[in-house]
């Protein structure tokens, strides 16, 4: 086995990690969504799946990427980084707005109607701690503080974007990103020239490195660890919790296929072999289910 069997098992134990936060997380926003409508006749989640489906695959997949190319292709790294910044800003923005919500409705049980002076406090925290946490990751945060907050990362986008999806959409996505994921490394290559772009910095995935060698030798993007967390969460919420814990078994058993049997060094599409093992978990799951 060319793999390090070690760092692929601590690897595979976070990828199963932020599978379980994202669906608990999705679990207490939608349940906050649900209060939060029924205390102010607002539903936040009032977007067409289908039109986020597709404002998600636009917006936040493929235009990105090509701007991003762009500015590889021209050495434009700087901007490059500012991007990055205004984008972990803007992501620890979403997370902490949802998280200090969950707080005060549920553990302190107020009602985003009122103006008491824990409503405005957890206002204010709202806007400090996503520009502390910023400068904390870029000027301050180790290789593990970093790899922290990527998971707090990971956790947050997917069970964000899980809100506005369904089930349907979510099977459209991953079978989009699958298939995306494989022409961009096998065909196309453009993800390779990404990889290496951010080679040297922590953001966008997991890296786990040998102790003898310093270097990193297994590696997982952040998309790989969000898109698997966002199917598992759209049946968790929508249909039960035994598909959606099939739907994870069936991504932790994909990414076992990459990590075990690729060959050591060389890239591959994660997600190529996560969303069709994710598919056949859950048609697996509706197969006994119907025995």
């Amino acid at each position: 086995m060319k793999t390090n069997i070690k760092l692929a098992v601590v690897l595979l134990i976070i990828f199963t990690a932020v599978l379980i936060a994202s669906e608990i997380f999705a679990g207490f926003n939608s349940k906050l969504f649900s209060t939060i409508s029924s205390q102010t006749g607002i539903n936040y989640a009032s977007v067409s799946p289908f039109y986020y489906l597709l404002y998600l695959v636009l917006a936040g997949l493929l235009i990105p990427t090509a701007i991003i190319l762009l500015l590889v292709k021209y050495k434009k790294i700087r901007i490059i980084n500012i991007l990055i910044v205004i984008l972990f800003l803007f992501v620890m923005y979403g997370f902490f707005d949802l998280l200090l919500l969950d707080i005060y409705v549920f553990p302190l049980h107020g009602n985003v109607n009122s103006t008491g002076i824990e409503l405005a406090l957890l206002s204010l925290l709202v806007y400090v701690l996503p520009v502390l946490f910023t400068i904390y990751y870029f000027r301050y945060a180790g290789k593990y503080g970093k790899d922290v907050l990527n998971i707090l990362l990971f956790v947050s986008i997917s069970a964000i974007i899980s809100l506005y999806l369904n089930i349907t959409t979510a099977l459209i996505l991953i079978a989009i990103i699958s298939v995306y994921d494989y022409i961009s490394v096998f065909v196309t290559k453009h993800m390779i020239t990404l990889a290496k772009t951010f080679s040297g910095s922590s953001f966008g995935g997991i890296s786990l490195m040998a102790r003898k060698t310093k270097k990193a030798e297994v590696f997982l993007g952040g998309g790989d660890m969000a898109f698997p967390a966002i199917l598992a969460n759209e049946f968790f919420l929508h249909y039960n919790l035994t598909s959606g814990i099939f739907a994870v078994i069936g991504a932790v058993l994909g990414l076992s296929i990459i990590l075990f049997f690729g060959k050591k060094g060389k890239a591959y599409p994660a997600m190529a072999a996560i969303g069709p093992m994710q598919f056949l978990f859950i048609g697996l799951y509706f197969l006994i289910s119907f025995i």
